[in-house]
Formats: structure tokens, C-alpha cells, sequence
């Protein structure tokens, strides 16, 4: 019969022994369990069981930016200043006031963070030196592990034309908004006198960064390894009682106690902050090119009810700051679609100071949510809208109307064609406040092309913007503007799909134009599906008619979403470009060509042969890249 050893003697050659299910067995148990369970309910009830917070000393490594903001005050006034910085567009400001330093680097800075250094002396001087310690301060704890980057942002907007954006009060207020910043402590600051006629003030700032000790909430089994040292100490003691307790018996206990810390710590987590809780809304950002059809999958998403939908706000940035190019103009492009996801609308006051109506907005009446209440009262929710009628009855509504409206939709959708590298959109995709996913609408190049050539006068200045001519409009003739849109379509694929970083999974989904107009309910429902929207019988009947017009379409219609054949639309390349043209085309994006899955043609014959199908088949709506074997 089994039993349990209560009591043994060796020198004695005397043992005690009982059943389980005796009287004996039952008390050894309730001595057990009243030695290890209140203790630890008493270090749990007394804060003192839990890790609640942990730190590690680790030497920061540090990369200087060479990013400089410089402005000395030389008299009383508003602008008795000099100025000078590392970013031209403040530069531009300062006019006589400007002057160019000369700089001694000296160290390298990793993270994007700010040295603030002020000194005032009544007494003119030659030379500023300052020593000090750059420190991280925390008011946050950081993760035990993953991927960071929600400050990796510049401290100032380098790209704003408008003086507010370098006001110093301004940027250190937004600055210290963070949870996580860096001090500079301990300046020292030495004042030296005596300069003489046209030598040049020099600063001196010697920056070190010791090793800092990091401040992290732990993680579950760092908590169950501290909990696991109180329950040995625990064992210790009852050890040291001279109480043997067999095998089967600790076993058993330490079964039942893994299962009452794992029960504690789940209780425990659901008073922890959700660092990686989403908000509320969807954030869905159409990424794509020109002439790509996008403004019709755009309008898959406008015309649902519970969608909030922004066709290429981004368009305000390009006009007001034109002569910077396209990469320049990234930063600048970001900040504006992060807040219009966050329906912070005061954005645009730095494009438009002017605003009053929603008609100030660009190509606001495409929108339905701005078309119907609460923007407009001529619409509801439900109606299938339509441009020139909200352009007729709603465009005099006030533009607070836009946050209004913005607020009360689970989703917000963006239309964008601005962004030619996806590791400019990781801010976004880490950005706590986001809950972002990305759709990338890619279409074949002689087709874009096709319909690029109805809108040469339309497209000529953004054109200049993306080949960097300082304002000049391009007609892009040599297809360089196409280049450069072919490349970054394979960009951003290889990106998302060749070892993309763990924020991008179920984040991101490639779309193909010719696969949209040949299943348009198949493909949309995959595309709301991944928006977590649903497809009403009203969008169904309005999408199949959308899809199933008569012809291509007019040329006075580029830029409109009109009944038309779709199918049509998407191979009409084919009968209008010579193959002189397609050729050209072909050689400047031929690897955009293979990889987006279109075949190449290699003669005018095969280029008329419309039953020569050169949309390459997916697989399990997955692209599959090294099955194809298109003609070379």
C-alpha cells in the first residue's frame, strides 16, 4: 500500500510511516501547505512578491546627426538675433540675420535625441567651453524586448517652411513630451574674453555618455525566475526543520504551486499597462503611384459607411514646398498622414493658414464621409455619393467639419502616392497610437504609362518634385519619372516580403490592379477583409456596375471614377502604345515588370495578341516570385 514517511530515525533504525489517505498524510499536507501558501500570500498582498521593475547597466552607443540649431541674441529686440542651423528651409528665413559658423565635429550620436546648451554672458567673449554628461531620462519603463522606434523621429522639422516649427519653445515643449529624453548635465561652462577683430567665437562642447542604467518592466519568466528564488528560500527553510518529505509529495506541490503562480501572474498582467494595446480606429494607408487606380480602390473604401476617407493629402505638402524633392519631402509627408490617422486636422494650418470651408480641402468631394453628416447634412451614411453632387451642396460646410467628421468612424482611410520607400512608414507601424495597415496597389507599367499620356500637363509638376528640378515642370518624355515610380514598387515589395521586420506581419498586402477589374468582389472582399470591414449589398450591386460600363472611358475623365469596362481599361495599352514605346518602357522597368508578375512581350505581334494573357497567375493570393520564368 502506498504511503508517506512521517517520521525516521537513521541512528535509531526507527520510521514512522501512514497511508495517503490517513488522518497523519492529512495533516503533513495542511503543515505543508500552511507553510508555503501564506508566506507568499503575505509577499504578494505586501507588493513585494512581483517584479515590478528591473534595470541594466549598458554603455549607449552613440552616432552624432550633425543636426544644429544656433541662435545668439545680440541686443534687445524681437530681432536682434544671428541664426544659423543645418536645415536650409530655416535658413531660408533668417535673411540678413543668417550666419554661417564655422563647426569642429568631434563625436558621433546614434539616437535621435537633443543636447540643449544656453549660455548668457554680459561680458564679450572669444570662446565657450562646456563639459557635460548626456543622460537618458526616463519616465517610462521599456519593454524587456522587441523593437523601439517610436521616437526615432527628428527633433525638429527640418523640412517646415515655417518659422513657428524652430521656435525653441516650441521644440522643447514637444520634445519633453516624451516619455524618454536625454539631459545634459553638468555643462560647466568656461567663458573666455578677449576675442580679437575677425577671429571667429568658437564653441566647444565636449558631450560623454557614461554608462546608463536602463530602466525595463521584466518579463514573464524574469517575474516567475524571482518568484521561483522566494519558493527555494521557502523549501530551504522547511529543509532545515529536519521534515523529509518524499518525492511524490514534492512533486505534486510544486505542480500545484507552478499552477497557482501561473494563476496569480495572469491575474497580475491584468493590471499591467498594455504597452501594445490598439486603438480603437483602423488605419489603412493605399499606397501606390500615379495613374495606378487608385483613386478607384480608393473609392472601394470611401464608399463605405464606416469609413473616413482622405484622398492625397499629402498633395498640400508638395505644392506649398515644391522646390524640394521628393525624398526631402518624406519626413514632412509622414507627419501629415499620422495626424489626419489621429484626425488632428490643425496640420494643415502650415499649407493652408487660410482654410474656411471643406472645399479648401484637396479633392475633399470625393470623400463620402465629407459629403455626409456629420460634415454635411445633404447625404447620409449609407448613399452611394457622388463628386459633383457633393461639390454642388456641401462645399461651403466649415473645414472643422473634417475633424468632426474623422472622429466618428472606426476606420480612417488614406490614398496616398507620395511615399517611394516603406521604411519611411516604420514610425507609423511602431506608433503605438496606430493601429496601421498598408495596401499596395501596383498596376504594369505600360499601362500606367497608357494613361499617364492623357495626363501629361496634370502630372508635369509633381514630376519636377520627384526628379529633384527645384520647382521646374517635367513631361517625362524619357520615362525617368517612371523609373524611379518602377523602382520603388520593388522597393517596397522587397521590403515587406524578403525578411521584413516583425511589426509588418498581417500588416501588409499587395494588391494588383489587373486582378482587381478581372474579380472585383473576390478581390475587395480580400481587401476588406484584411481592414476588417465587411461588403454590404449596396457596395456589391454599385462596385458590379462601377466595373461593367461601356468602353474606357473619356479622356475629360481621367481623373474621375465613372462607369466603364474595366477589363477594357486594364489592356487598352496594348492597342494604343507602338511597340517602339513599349520596348522603352520595358527596359526601364523591367524588373519592376517580372516581379509585380507581368509578362514581357517581345514583339508587336504579341504585343496586339489579346488572348496572350501577361498577368502571371498568383497562388494562394500569395506572390510566388521564383515560379515565374517570364520571356527575356
Amino acid at each position: 500500500m502506498a504511503g508517506v514517511e512521517l517520521f525516521s530515525h537513521p541512528a535509531l533504525h526507527t520510521r514512522y510511516r501512514a497511508g495517503l489517505c490517513s488522518a497523519a498524510a492529512l495533516a503533513l499536507l495542511l503543515i505543508t501547505v500552511l507553510t508555503y501558501v501564506p508566506p507568499l500570500l503575505v509577499a504578494y498582498r505586501s507588493h513585494g512578491f512581483w517584479l515590478k521593475q528591473s534595470a541594466y547597466l549598458e554603455q549607449p552607443t552613440v552616432r552624432f546627426r550633425y543636426e544644429v540649431l544656433f541662435v545668439a541674441t545680440i541686443g534687445p529686440g524681437p530681432d536682434s538675433f544671428l541664426a544659423w542651423s543645418t536645415f536650409p528651409a530655416f535658413n531660408r528665413l533668417q535673411e540678413h540675420r543668417l550666419r554661417v559658423p564655422l563647426l569642429s565635429r568631434m563625436s558621433t550620436l546614434v539616437m535621435q535625441s537633443m543636447a540643449f546648451l544656453q549660455f548668457f554672458s554680459p561680458v564679450p567673449g572669444s570662446q565657450l567651453y562646456m563639459n557635460g554628461d548626456l543622460k537618458l531620462n526616463q519616465r517610462q519603463l521599456l519593454n524587456h524586448c522587441g523593437l523601439d522606434t517610436r521616437y526615432n523621429v527628428s527633433v525638429v522639422n527640418g523640412t517646415s517652411p515655417f518659422a513657428s516649427d524652430y521656435d525653441l519653445t516650441n521644440i522643447i515643449a514637444a520634445y519633453w513630451d516624451r516619455n524618454v529624453t536625454t539631459v545634459f548635465l553638468d555643462p560647466n561652462p568656461v567663458w573666455m574674453t578677449g576675442r580679437a577683430t575677425h577671429t571667429p567665437f568658437i564653441i566647444n562642447a565636449t558631450i560623454h555618455y557614461p554608462v546608463e542604467v536602463i530602466l525595463y518592466q521584466p518579463g514573464f519568466w524574469e517575474i516567475i525566475k524571482f518568484a521561483w528564488i522566494h519558493f527555494f528560500n521557502f523549501f530551504s527553510s522547511v529543509r532545515m526543520a529536519r521534515i523529509r518529505i518524499p518525492s511524490t509529495i514534492v512533486i505534486l506541490f510544486v505542480t500545484v504551486q507552478t499552477g497557482f503562480l501561473l494563476f496569480m501572474y495572469a491575474r497580475y498582467s491584468n493590471f499591467m499597462p498594455q504597452s501594445e494595446e490598439k486603438p480603437s480606429q483602423v488605419h489603412v494607408l493605399i499606397l501606390s503611384s500615379w495613374r495606378s487606380g487608385s483613386s478607384f480602390v480608393g473609392q472601394l473604401f470611401s464608399q463605405h459607411p464606416s469609413v473616413f476617407y482622405l484622398m492625397e493629402p499629402a498633395w498640400h505638402v508638395w505644392v506649398t514646398m515644391y522646390q524640394n524633392s521628393a525624398k526631402v519631402l518624406h519626413m514632412a509627408v509622414r507627419d501629415l498622414v499620422r495626424s489626419v490617422f489621429l484626425c488632428d486636422m490643425s496640420v494643415f494650418d502650415a499649407y493652408m493658414p487660410w482654410k474656411r470651408n471643406l472645399s479648401d480641402l484637396f479633392q475633399w468631394a470625393v470623400s463620402r464621409a465629407l459629403c455626409s453628416a456629420p460634415a454635411c447634412d445633404s447625404f447620409q451614411r449609407t448613399d452611394i455619393t457622388s463628386e459633383m453632387a457633393c461639390k454642388t451642396l456641401c462645399g461651403r460646410y466649415p473645414f472643422s467639419k473634417v475633424e468632426e467628421a474623422c472622429k466618428t468612424y472606426s476606420h480612417v482611410v488614406i490614398k496616398e502616392v507620395r511615399f517611394f520607400d516603406l521604411k519611411v512608414l516604420y514610425p507609423l507601424l511602431t506608433d503605438p497610437s496606430l493601429n496601421l495597415k498598408i495596401i499596395h496597389l501596383v498596376r504594369d507599367p505600360r499601362a500606367v504609362v497608357k494613361s499617364r499620356e492623357q495626363s501629361v500637363k496634370a502630372l508635369a509638376h509633381d514630376n519636377g518634385i520627384v526628379l529633384s528640378t527645384n520647382g521646374t515642370e517635367v513631361e517625362d518624355s524619357r520615362y525617368k519619372v517612371m523609373q524611379e515610380i518602377c523602382r520603388s514598387h520593388v522597393q517596397i515589395y522587397e521590403t515587406a516580403t524578403l525578411k521584413p521586420p516583425n511589426f509588418l506581419k498581417d500588416r501588409y498586402l499587395m494588391i494588383r490592379f489587373e486582378d482587381l477589374v478581372r474579380d472585383p468582389l473576390s478581390e475587395i472582399s480580400e481587401m476588406y477583409k484584411f481592414a476588417d470591414l465587411s461588403l454590404t449589398p449596396m457596395l456589391k450591386s454599385w462596385i458590379y456596375n462601377i466595373t461593367h460600363g461601356q468602353g474606357p472611358g473619356k479622356k475629360k475623365e481621367a481623373f474621375r471614377i465613372t462607369s466603364r469596362d474595366a477589363v477594357s481599361v486594364s489592356q487598352a495599352w496594348r492597342n494604343v502604345l507602338s511597340f517602339q514605346k513599349i520596348k522603352k518602357i520595358q527596359e526601364v522597368c523591367k524588373g519592376a515588370i517580372n516581379m509585380l508578375g507581368y509578362q514581357l512581350v517581345d514583339s508587336e505581334k504579341e504585343q496586339r495578341d489579346l488572348s496572350l494573357d501577361l498577368v502571371l497567375p498568383r497562388r494562394q493570393n500569395q506572390f510566388s516570385w521564383s515560379s515565374f520564368n517570364p520571356k527575356h
